[in-house]
């Protein structure tokens, strides 16, 4: 069985109202938000592998920060030890302080990436409700939409609903507070 990034099936289906949902439905709507939140965030929120390809004659910067382990690197084919490399700030070298082969696409690397080793609470917490949401809403079990911030009374009062965007990626109040949060505690401080 496959479960969603950030939490198990299990876990989800123990929600209120959730026991009905399957596998697929539940992976699929949790993958919607995991896929904002890092891309809202800026990296990776969990241990994740990713390959790039470099010129052999600049600078190894991989793009994915919080790196946990170089994995592979080959230059023109050749596999290279990964204990001979350093990196550090997301720029790989030789210890040996020799530069990288030149060449153009020649240097590919294989790496993990990931804030942490296991998603946070309030992440977790926040992805998991709103993918509840969501597949509430959608099979019409759901008497309120959370994303409803206001009304219609019998005098004739509006209905809002907090809508995607800028600041509000997923429109889930919760979820958005999240995300905000954190790109404030990863936005450098002014002056330093």
């Amino acid at each position: 069985m496959a479960d969603p990034d950030y939490f198990t099936v299990a876990e989800f289906q123990a929600l209120p109202d959730c026991a009905g949902f399957g596998e697929p439905e539940i992976v699929s709507a949790a993958a919607f938000f995991t896929e904002i939140v890092e891309r809202e965030i800026g990296a990776a929120m969990i241990p994740r592998t990713y390959s790039q390809t470099f010129d052999g004659a600049s600078p190894i910067v991989l793009a994915q920060r919080h790196l946990r382990s170089v994995t592979s690197v080959t230059v023109d084919g050749v596999a290279v030890d990964v204990d001979d490399l350093t990196y550090s700030g997301g720029v790989i070298r030789y210890l040996s302080g020799e530069s990288w082969t030149n060449g153009i696409a020649n240097v590919v690397v294989t790496y993990t990436a990931g804030e942490h080793a296991t998603c946070p609470a309030d992440v977790k917490s926040a992805v998991m409700w709103a993918t509840r949401d969501r597949l509430l809403s959608q099979s019409g079990d759901q008497t309120q939409d959370p994303r409803l911030s206001s009304m219609t009374n019998e005098l004739g009062g509006t209905m809002q609903y907090v809508l995607p965007g800028e600041k509000r990626p997923t429109g889930y109040p919760e979820l958005d507070a999240v995300i905000a949060s954190r790109r404030r505690s990863q936005a450098p401080l002014i002056g330093s």
